[in-house]
């Protein structure tokens, strides 16, 4: 079995983690670590603010999973981890838009956990998966 870390091209590489993980062997499996709203310097955007980071969450993944050599219909499952349920649930139809404008129609499966605390002070939302080829 063959392994390779990613990292999006711009962006300053992770320290003590890593954003993604290339797993070759019987298919080829990429690993997504948590992403936040985090800029390529790894500075938090918009803190508390969930529709401003569930944007540039998925716009990270995004860069992510293609510097890794998927695509967006690669991912097969997701999970979001949320600072607030109640606040994600009220809005669930800009979230929606949201994930249409970024990552068009494809839906993997995908999982809500709600937490008391996300690692980076500010961050509320952050989706950690995996794709596979």
């Amino acid at each position: 079995m063959e392994r390779h870390n990613v990292v999006a091209p711009g962006f300053v590489p992770p320290r003590g983690y890593q954003d993604a993980v290339v797993v070759a062997g019987a298919g080829t499996w990429l690993v997504l670590g948590g992403h936040i709203a985090f800029d390529a310097e790894r500075r938090l955007l918009h803190p508390g603010d969930l529709l401003g980071q569930f944007r540039v969450v998925l716009r990270n993944l995004r860069a992510t999973v293609e510097s890794a050599g998927f695509a967006v219909e690669d991912l097969v499952k997701l999970v979001v981890h949320v600072t607030d349920v109640a606040a994600y649930r009220a809005s669930v139809k800009p979230l929606g838009a949201i994930w249409r404008e970024e990552l068009g129609r494809h839906f993997p499966a995908m999982t809500l956990l709600g937490t008391t605390a996300l690692m980076e002070p500010g961050a509320v939302v952050e989706i950690d998966g995996l794709a596979a080829r």
